[in-house]
């Protein structure tokens, strides 16, 4: 088993764990990229750490994946090969990497399109990284870029204490917030009351207007693409899922931490796959004969 793998398995993340439905070879090639997002995440993330360390370990990746620096054995070389061989865009995953830099000394977004801009650069990035590997065209493009807005939002609000309390964060733009009269001390004592309830109803709305764009986009792709793109379609409906739980439950996300369990992500997986198939009309079933088709 390769690090890339190991690193894969180990995490037992939702993207992980859509894998299994891809061919072997691009399934690898996707460990391979998961394992760099992973450990990007964990650069900025893992205690132990000085500020120092994590922008040079970041700069480190950064100069791997560009290729400006030999690899060391390992996870370094399997994503340098990965870069190589696929021939991949550097610019999305300098920009993933800009992002979670922008975590070591956080700030919080004051607006939407600050909140979405980092967005951008932590998920959807990774998105428009994953279709490339997963096969599909430039066509999916924007259905990554949508994709990722919504389940990144789905994670800000699902993580919304933990992000605060273990790391100082708050991804819920200002402006937002003093829209509906919450206060970081709110989210820091874990208040939960209507203002807060609005708040994330209101950031939940957001990220609906994304899930739904991005299926639309999705439905507009060609058959090829949304084959490809089954394991991605089905993070959507299992982080979905997620934000229709939280829904139903008003938000307690003080509480308890939202999840999907590994029979319904299998489902999920399964409704991907049937989703992505195109039937043929009944004209091309040969269920009628020459005559009744001229009728």
């Amino acid at each position: 088993m390769t690090d890339a793998d190991t690193i894969t398995k180990n995490a037992k993340s939702n993207l992980a764990f859509t894998l299994v439905d891809l061919p072997e070879e691009r399934r690898k090639n996707m460990a391979r990229l998961y394992a760099f997002c992973r450990i990007v995440d964990d650069v900025v993330d893992e205690p132990g750490m000085t500020p120092e360390e994590r922008h040079a370990a970041l700069d480190r990746w950064s100069a791997v994946i560009t290729c400006q620096v030999a690899p060391l054995p390992g996870i370094e070389t399997e994503v340098q090969k990965l870069m190589q061989e696929q021939e991949l865009d550097t610019a999305p995953l300098l920009e993933l990497i800009a992002g979670c830099r922008g975590d070591i000394a956080p700030v919080q977004p004051q607006t939407r399109q600050e909140l979405l801009a980092y967005a951008y650069k932590v998920a959807s990035c990774v998105g428009i990284s994953s279709a490339a590997v997963m096969g599909a065209s430039e066509a999916a493009r924007d259905y990554a870029i949508a994709l990722g807005y919504a389940l990144q939002l789905v994670n800000i609000l699902r993580d919304v204490a933990e992000d605060y309390s273990r790391h100082g964060r708050i991804y819920l733009p200002a402006d937002d917030m003093e829209l509906f009269g919450v206060t970081i001390d709110d989210i820091g004592a874990k208040r939960y009351n209507y203002r807060v309830r609005q708040l994330l109803a209101y950031e939940a709305a957001l990220a609906e207007k994304y899930f739904c764009e991005a299926e639309e986009l999705y439905q507009a792709l060609s058959v090829d693409d949304r084959n490809c793109l089954i394991p991605a379609q089905a993070m959507s409906l299992i982080y979905h899922t997620v934000l229709e739980k939280m829904q139903d439950d008003e938000y307690r996300v003080f509480e308890r931490r939202y999840s999907v369990n590994n029979f319904r992500k299998l489902w999920f997986l399964l409704r991907a796959r049937i989703g992505s198939f195109e039937f043929p009309s009944i004209a091309e079933w040969g269920f009628l004969t020459d005559e009744k088709k001229q009728s």
